[in-house]
């Protein structure tokens, strides 16, 4: 396999992992010495869906320096990302505004808001619960700052893609 490779550090654990894209928003990657096939949705905005396996993971991924900020399910990591390519080139990463937009993974009915504008929230605050297919999912903030906008409130339906909160860094 022959694709883009990273050196990718979380903690104190370091990873060597190679992506190759297969087909249309379907890849291949390895990490370390296992090889995993995901099926990507990557919207403009909002968090991107990865299929792995039988198991869907929604990841807010938010570039801070260096760093990139994973959310996953409510929880955070700091990941330390080493592009080789980008360090022979001299170029530095960029730095994109720090932002969470949370849109709706799949059709469904908002069960709470927990938030306002001009809330001030961190990582892990709740923000929205989502009922779909029988379920309740709770939303959480993947970056620390101010509530910009809320556009749900609860009892409303919404579809997937819909805008519900969106907090500024």
């Amino acid at each position: 396999m022959r694709g883009r490779r990273y050196q990718v550090t979380v903690g104190e654990e370091s990873h060597v992992v190679e992506i190759v894209e297969i087909g249309d928003e379907r890849f291949r990657a390895r990490v370390d010495d296992e090889d995993l096939d995901v099926d990507a949705r990557l919207p403009a905005v909002g968090p991107c869906s990865l299929l792995v396996g039988n198991r869907v993971y929604l990841v807010d991924v938010i570039e801070d320096g260096e760093d990139l900020v994973l959310g996953v399910g409510g929880w955070t990591s700091r990941a330390r990302v080493g592009d080789p390519r980008r360090r022979r080139r001299g170029r530095p990463g960029t730095v994109a505004p720090r932002q969470q937009c949370l849109v709706a993974p799949m059709p469904g009915r908002v069960v709470a808001v927990h938030v306002d504008p001009g809330a001030r929230v961190e990582p892990g605050s709740p923000l929205v619960v989502l009922e779909a297919m029988k379920m309740e999912n709770e939303f959480r903030a993947t970056v620390a700052g101010v509530v910009s906008e809320v556009r749900v409130t609860p009892g409303q339906a919404v579809n997937a893609g819909d805008l519900l909160v969106v907090v500024e860094g």
